[in-house]
């Protein structure tokens, strides 16, 4: 059983963690949520720590997983989100790579530590709109050393995502809302807010002892339901056969024919066999695919895009 902990915080003001000031609550109120779900041993031994970024309906994704590893689990929340669980989607405002917000984020899973909680392994793992949101967190913050990057059915690339949504899309308004303008009208901040733009800070995570797990379906309901934009040359594919290019050696991705998101809930413990920890499930049904150093992206490494919203 998790000891539960949900509260609005800031950057310094956070529920269960140490160094809080009443005015650092005050400069930076409203701008991150924490929810908690610790192991009850969590300041007495290491165990995991899963981290993830989107807020509830993302959170709530992981709990299973956070339960076969004996892991807590942390999820951060954008302040301006409204989206907490079914039905409320039209409340819904992610950040979309808001710098402040995940500067605030890269600090948790220090001041957890400074609060006393033991923390053997940190496991970033995001699925869809979470596991882009996962990607920008790290590439911009490679100092938090993670452990290991999952990113499931998601993107690194904004400006491809966004051009992959029909007209009138709910998220295409969330995102021009967001960053007040489309990749045509201010293209620099939809790059800046793209983990394909820092490249490099995945490079130093990796350098650093990372893994980095990227899997994506191929399938015709994925291809069809997303308009390509989880599964296109340049949702995924492009940019790890250019992060092998920084690397100067081979980056594996992992493609599979499952149901959108179904790889992190049906097979959660084979993506974390992936990612480094002993596997007590079932494998992952997912085919590797090599991305060289200076090759393009392979043949089988993405699906055909239907035709981009005009």
């Amino acid at each position: 059983m998790w000891v539960a902990l949900l509260a609005t915080v800031s950057l310094l003001a956070a529920a269960g963690l140490a160094g809080a000031s009443s005015a650092g609550a005050s400069r930076q109120s409203g701008l991150i949520r924490v929810e908690q779900h610790l192991v009850p041993d969590a300041r007495g031994r290491p165990h995991p720590l899963l981290l993830t970024l989107g807020g509830p309906v993302y959170c709530m994704q992981l709990g299973n997983l956070a339960r076969h590893l004996g892991a807590s689990l942390v999820c951060a929340d954008y302040g301006k989100n409204g989206y907490e669980g079914v039905g409320g989607r039209a409340a819904r405002l992610e950040d979309w790579g808001d710098p402040a917000y995940l500067a605030a984020a890269a600090k948790l899973p220090e001041r957890l530590r400074r609060s006393g909680m033991k923390i053997s392994k940190l496991l970033v793992v995001g699925v869809s709109y979470s596991g882009y949101a996962n990607a920008e967190l790290v590439a911009t913050h490679p100092e938090m050393r993670p452990d290991a990057l999952v990113v499931v059915d998601s993107y690194l690339d904004l400006p491809a995502r966004f051009r992959a949504l029909p007209l009138g899309h709910e998220t295409r308004k969330e995102i021009v809302t967001a960053l007040g303008g489309t990749p045509e009208t201010v293209p620099d901040l939809y790059a800046a807010r793209s983990p394909s733009n820092h490249l490099d800070g995945l490079v130093a995570a990796i350098r650093a002892g990372m893994r980095f797990v990227d899997v994506w379906s191929v399938s015709d309901g994925e291809r069809r339901e997303f308009r390509g934009a989880t599964c296109s040359l340049t949702a995924n594919a492009t940019w790890l056969a250019a992060l092998a290019s920084k690397l100067g050696r081979p980056v594996t991705g992992y493609v599979t024919q499952m149901r959108h998101a179904h790889a992190l809930w049906d097979r959660g413990m084979g993506l974390m066999q992936l990612a480094g920890s002993p596997n007590s499930g079932k494998p992952l049904d997912a085919k590797a695919v090599t991305f060289q150093p200076g090759a393009p992206a392979p043949a089988g490494s993405y699906c055909p895009s239907v035709p981009a919203a005009s």
